[in-house]
């Protein structure tokens, strides 16, 4: 079939690239596919266009087929030409599974010469995954060390544990103690993505490791596991983690124990919210991870905390009104807290029968619409705001 390109041509002699776009854009797949007059008009505008017609072409070369492998590859190996075209043709690269193109994107980070083009090379590598594997799994363990530095191993294991591909376990698990803390953190993120009986144990190493980044990295993948909880005596585990050094250990640790599905996880919490050690920074974590487990034990424990940590009962009350398992029991405690103060109209508890307001909304159990509707008329504005916003989500069709 006999392609009318006379308008794009005429449009590129004289620089108009957003004509040459649209008659490209104006042909058939068919027509694209390995058509060399399309690919010098691609390229022209790759080259010559502004940003935004570099942006739109570089989504149309992908479908000129493979005969525009070995001119983008020329393109980005020229050191001369600028730097943003180079950027574009080694993304454009990216979707091409080919060997020549990982080739030459790892040779291309190996030359290190601006950070910018190396990432884009190394999200190129990412999105071509698994044909990448074995070109980087070779930086891994050069036969000739003076060959492959240490920045580009620590490349290649930042390109493998982007993939998320079961190809990259078996290299992954070989560098699990590079001496990197940063690296070590990124393999053991990716690997707490595969469900393959190799890893927990290594994970359960981790645990220790020197470096905070990689123990909580660790914590977050173990707590993933919630099917492998008691067989692996997860809780066993994590828990002596609840006291690391590191507070950022610590809250992962905390949320971590709401995944397992673990009863004794409950109790666990109830120690850690109990402990004069204990910041309230981490209860706060522990408040919420409770909500999470949304047992009726949980939100006994969460009721507990609205007398014991009067400063954390907002939190206490947001995390019981996320509860999935137990509204009804939930909304029930909660009006009988509400009911149980002294002097329910206090000033300083304001901020507490507002959170209960809301929660009661949310909860939606019908049967606290009594208790809504006593909170209506609460001296605080911002109680009754939020009492007549929980009846309208509760009872649309009573007056307001």
């Amino acid at each position: 079939m006999l392609i009318e390109l006379s308008p794009a041509t005429a449009a590129a002699e004289i620089g108009n690239w957003s004509i040459v776009i649209d008659c490209i854009h104006e042909l058939a797949l068919a027509q694209l596919k390995d058509n060399d007059r399309v690919l010098d008009l691609a390229l022209q505008v790759l080259t010559q266009g502004d940003f935004e017609q570099q942006w739109e072409i570089a989504k149309i070369v992908p479908k000129l087929g493979e005969i525009a492998i070995q001119p983008l590859l020329d393109l980005v190996n020229d050191r001369d030409n600028q730097l943003e075209n180079r950027w574009f043709g080694a993304r454009i690269l990216g979707e091409f599974a080919r060997p020549q193109v990982v080739t030459a994107l790892v040779a291309l980070i190996r030359q290190d010469e601006d950070p910018e083009l190396t990432a884009i090379a190394i999200g190129a590598l990412t999105k071509i995954g698994t044909p990448a594997i074995a070109a980087l799994t070779d930086l891994l363990a050069p036969a000739d060390p003076e060959v492959c530095s240490v920045a580009d191993r620590g490349m290649a294991i930042a390109i493998l544990a982007r993939i998320r591909h079961s190809q990259t376990i078996e290299p992954l698990i070989r560098v699990i103690d590079d001496p990197d803390p940063q690296l070590r953190t990124l393999i053991v993120e990716a690997l707490g993505s595969f469900h393959d009986p190799r890893i927990p144990p290594l994970l359960i190493a981790k645990l220790t490791d020197v470096a905070a980044s990689v123990r909580t990295a660790a914590v977050v993948a173990l707590s993933l596991r919630g099917d492998l909880a008691i067989e692996l005596h997860l809780l066993h585990h994590l828990r002596p983690l609840l006291g690391d050094l590191n507070s950022a250990v610590c809250k992962a640790t905390a949320l971590g124990l709401a995944r397992l599905a673990d009863p004794q996880a409950v109790a666990v919490l109830t120690e850690l919210l109990a402990s004069p050690r204990s910041t309230n920074d981490l209860r706060a974590s522990a408040i919420l991870a409770l909500g999470w487990i949304g047992t009726r034990a949980a939100i006994d424990r969460l009721i507990a905390v609205l007398a014991s940590f009067p400063e954390l009962a907002p939190a206490a009350i947001v995390s019981i009104s996320k509860t999935e398992r137990e509204q009804i029991y939930a909304s029930q405690l909660l009006v009988t807290y509400l009911h149980s103060y002294p002097d329910p109209a206090r000033s300083d508890l304001a901020i507490v029968r507002q959170e209960i307001a809301a929660a009661l909304g949310n909860l939606g159990n019908i049967d606290t619409v009594p208790a809504l509707v006593e909170l209506c008329d609460d001296p605080d504005a911002r109680v009754r705001l939020h009492a007549m916003t929980a009846l309208a989500k509760l009872a649309p069709t009573l007056p307001q």
